[in-house]
């Protein structure tokens, strides 16, 4: 029987994460990962010979420049390409859109549409960059509730001196933008329905939601808190496929004495007078430890997992309550070749080497939405089309392209057959093909991946890409629900580290590392991380100032 200090359950991106720091503290570490293949929803996959296909996620911003510097990721060869232009809309007529990581490109190319949304947009960024330096500090401890927040900041701004009026005003545009949808946020800011529309995805992405549910605009706020090579808001791609993000993290956790087992899941979690005493492996082995760290979904970890006597039925209840419906689809392929974006007004390949998305306006993505509301996949889906061989030619062979085409509306509730399958697959490309004819002809490999697919072969409940859904009543202390939000559970020496813990879904490695500090400052070896909110929100506010808010 084999003995360590602690297990990690899953080895993806935050389970690794987690392992790394779980082992630079000095304990004995062992990561179970049931696939053949690390990485989890941010894995790259040799679906056919030669390529590299990202099964789950296929961009990189939120994975914090903390962790990477902490760990030494950058010294070991982790290389992202800063993905320029960031956005790509190409419209209906033969017109575009794009949106640059540099915001005075952006500015002109917004005046095309609209003079006073060019200077909107500058408000737009310097409205986000002001909120993150709120809300950053808050990702790397044991969250505070919202509330909580508010109400210091509100406390504070008076006492900001020359900055008051500008903290005082920032403070109540804050709290509009938490509860906020996404449309109406940017119905605030901007009169074009074409910028509107390049704008909207950020806040349903992931989600069940569409763009005019309240929330959405925190939502949207979470994936514009990132960053590459220190472009803040910027979006790119791992040089050998976001897995590659993965096997850097197992090579670093491997190095410092944690052992990697691929190709076994975990049967349950063994737990004695509501004390974590170890696990049992499919096998049928046992692996003995005080503390286990799950990055599986909170839903397999307490209702699979654990055997039911170990909790109480009103505690299964509300586990099983928790909103985890997966939406999201993609279709991976390999592409012969670049077909012409149908544009008129822009060079009709740039999209490639842009997230060219799909979704002309607002209420398009509202209509995709109803659909699945009304028990349907999209008829008419929003598509992200992103190519990544346009700058890592390590993923491909030969001449061709890898892609990946995110899809919303397809959720989990929906009967799928294979006739519905093709039926999916046909929607998605008939869209596509709208603009940029005879891209399917193009297509000489594809594989669709549902939120079925995404439960069945990585064992996330409702298939959903963030575990749960990032929605109003399931972040900071609510995440991934009250009481469980610290990371601890009621099962002395388990822990919850996957995306479904604060600050939510996305490749972040936060749930990871703020999973191990919790156990290690249980463990006397660290102390608990505070935040100082007056000197957030004095940043926060020093941003507005600088960008003439």
């Amino acid at each position: 029987m084999a003995k360590y200090d602690v297990v990690v359950i899953g080895g993806g991106h935050n389970g690794l994460v987690a392992a790394n720091y779980l082992a630079d503290a000095g304990l004995r570490v062992i990561v179970i990962e049931r696939r053949g293949v690390l990485g989890g929803l941010a894995s790259s996959e040799e679906l056919w010979p030669g390529f590299k296909i990202p099964t789950g996620a296929y961009v990189l911003s939120l994975f914090k420049r903390r962790i990477i510097e902490e760990l030494g990721l950058g010294k070991m060869g982790l290389r992202v390409y800063l993905k320029e232009p960031g956005l790509f809309l190409p419209l209906p007529g033969g017109r575009s859109l794009t949106i640059w990581p540099d915001v005075k490109a952006t500015v002109r190319e917004v005046e095309r549409y609209s003079k006073r949304d060019a200077s909107s947009y500058v408000k737009w960024v310097s409205f986000w960059d002001a909120f993150t330096s709120l809300i950053e500090p808050l990702l790397y401890t044991q969250p505070p509730s919202l509330m909580d927040i508010l109400d210091e900041a509100r406390r504070i701004s008076p006492l900001l001196g020359v900055f008051r009026d500008l903290a005082e005003r920032f403070v109540e545009d804050f709290a509009y933008a938490i509860t906020a949808s996404a449309a109406r946020m940017l119905d605030d800011y901007f009169e074009s329905e074409e910028v509107k529309a390049a704008l909207v995805e950020d806040g349903v992405v992931g989600t069940f939601a569409g763009p005019y549910t309240p929330g959405t605009a925190y939502v949207l706020a979470h994936h514009v808190m990132g960053e590459v090579n220190g472009v803040k808001g910027a979006w790119g791609y791992v040089e050998g496929g976001i897995g590659r993000l993965s096997e850097l993290l197992a090579e670093r956790a491997r190095g410092r004495g944690v052992d990697i087992m691929l190709g076994v899941g975990v049967r349950r979690i063994i737990v004695r007078d509501s004390s974590v005493k170890g696990v049992e492996l499919d096998d049928g082995r046992v692996i003995e430890a005080g503390y286990v760290l799950s990055s599986a979904d909170v839903k397999t970890t307490f209702l699979k997992l654990i055997d039911p006597d170990a909790v109480d039925e009103d505690f299964r209840r509300r586990i099983s309550n928790i909103e985890s419906t997966g939406v999201s689809a993609k279709i991976v392929g390999v592409l012969e070749g670049l077909p012409k974006v149908g544009v008129k007004d822009s060079d009709p390949l740039i999209g490639y080497r842009a997230s060219m998305l799909i979704m002309p306006s607002v209420d398009y993505v509202e209509r995709a939405y109803r659909d699945a509301l009304n028990g349907s996949y999209s008829r008419e889906p929003w598509i992200s089309i992103n190519v990544p061989t346009t700058y890592d030619r390590s993923i491909t062979t030969g001449d061709y392209h890898v892609f990946s085409m995110f899809i919303q509306y397809v959720p989990r509730s929906i009967k799928l057959d294979e006739s519905v399958r093709e039926s999916i697959r046909d929607a998605v490309y008939s869209v596509v093909e709208e603009y940029i004819p005879g891209f399917r002809k193009s297509v000489v490999r594809d594989m669709l991946i549902t939120p079925h697919d995404y439960e069945s072969a990585y064992g996330t409940v409702g298939g959903n890409i963030f575990h749960i859904d990032m929605r109003l009543d399931q972040l900071f202390t609510s995440r991934p629900m009250p009481g469980l939000s610290r990371y601890r559970t009621p099962i002395r020496g388990l822990y919850l580290c996957g995306s479904d813990a604060h600050p939510g879904g996305g490749v972040t490695g936060l749930p990871g590392r703020n999973a191990a500090m919790a156990l290690l400052e249980d463990l006397g070896k660290v102390k608990r991380a505070g935040v100082n909110i007056a000197d957030a929100l004095l940043a926060a506010v020093k941003v507005l100032k600088a960008l003439g808010g």
